[in-house]
């Protein structure tokens, strides 16, 4: 071979070296999004500025509450073509200091029937009792050690999405501008377990946990990972993607780039992956006086 012809060959193996180390990480077979497929999607029917955020089901029965409603968890009536809030528990909760408005943003419940909800005005986790005659804090405000790691750094991007991981230890996240988590336990007396703050550029709106694993409802793509690192951003994960279900033109609202964008609370069961939407009452494209947000019931993968 001659000096010009070894020449030409350095320069391809160079190009070809400079494609393959320009390959993103998501091409990565574990990243690849697994489509949910849809059951159903039905509007949601409710009181007036009805903002549902947060989801938790039990026993076939769908528990939520809205961000405009600080005294009331809703059950979903799922019925043929529509999905409709009935009031379930009314309570009366004690407000911090200098909160004016409680601002719930999600919802989960431990085996005694006893509701936790994530209080965004108060930055706390608030725990209601079965009957709902007692309302009381199980926290105190969060948002001192959450800005400490540099959460909680835009308005409107605070406390959203809650689970339980064990007796007295919840996971709750901070929203978006960055997101994360916070890992708190309340045994004996309030502890930071760990802190994690991923960054700008996902957007975390709801949790969901069964034994090991944590399911992360990513707002900003129409996404929910699957992972047993869940504090670690960069842990092996699975995620599956309902993204084409809200992009599609049928249930686009008017004012949104991408009908993701609504996403904003998260339950599962056996069978069924739930999503439910808060279109700040904004109206459907397609259908400009329909201002209802929308419950997606997708089929859960094997």
């Amino acid at each position: 071979m001659g000096s010009r012809g070894f020449r030409l060959l350095l320069a391809s193996l160079a190009l070809c070296a400079s494609v393959l180390l320009c390959i993103p990480r998501a091409a990565s077979a574990q990243e690849s999004p697994v489509l949910l497929e849809a059951i159903s999607v039905l509007p949601v029917e409710g009181p007036e500025s009805n903002q549902p955020s947060g989801l938790f089901v039990h026993n076939d029965t769908l528990y939520t509450v809205s961000d405009k409603h600080d005294d009331t968890i809703f059950r979903i009536e799922l019925r043929e073509d529509v999905a409709v809030f009935v009031p379930h528990i009314r309570f009366e909760a004690p407000r911090p200091f200098g909160v004016f408005r409680l601002d719930l943003e999600g919802i989960t419940r431990d085996d005694d029937g006893i509701f936790y909800l994530a209080s965004e005005g108060a930055f706390a986790i608030l725990k209601v009792e079965a009957d709902g005659k007692k309302a009381s804090w199980v926290t105190t405000s969060l948002r001192k050690v959450g800005a400490s790691a540099g959460l909680f750094q835009t308005r409107g991007g605070y406390l959203e999405g809650i689970t339980l991981m064990a007796r007295d230890r919840f996971l709750v996240t901070a929203e978006r501008e960055p997101c994360g988590l916070i890992e708190v336990d309340m045994a004996p007396v309030q502890r930071i377990v760990e802190i994690a703050n991923h960054g700008l550029a996902d957007s975390y709106t709801g949790l969901h946990r069964e034994v090991e694993n944590v399911y992360i409802l990513q707002r900003s793509t129409a996404t929910i990972r699957r992972t047993i690192r869940y504090l670690d951003v960069d842990s092996p994960s699975t995620i599956w993607s309902f993204a084409h279900i809200v992009n599609d033109p049928e249930y686009l609202y008017q004012h949104e780039q991408f009908g993701a964008k609504t996403a904003e609370g998260l339950a599962m069961d056996r069978d069924r992956v739930y999503v439910i939407l808060d279109n700040n009452n904004d109206a459907r494209r397609m259908y400009p006086t329909d201002h209802r947000p929308l419950l997606l019931i997708m089929k859960r993968p094997g």
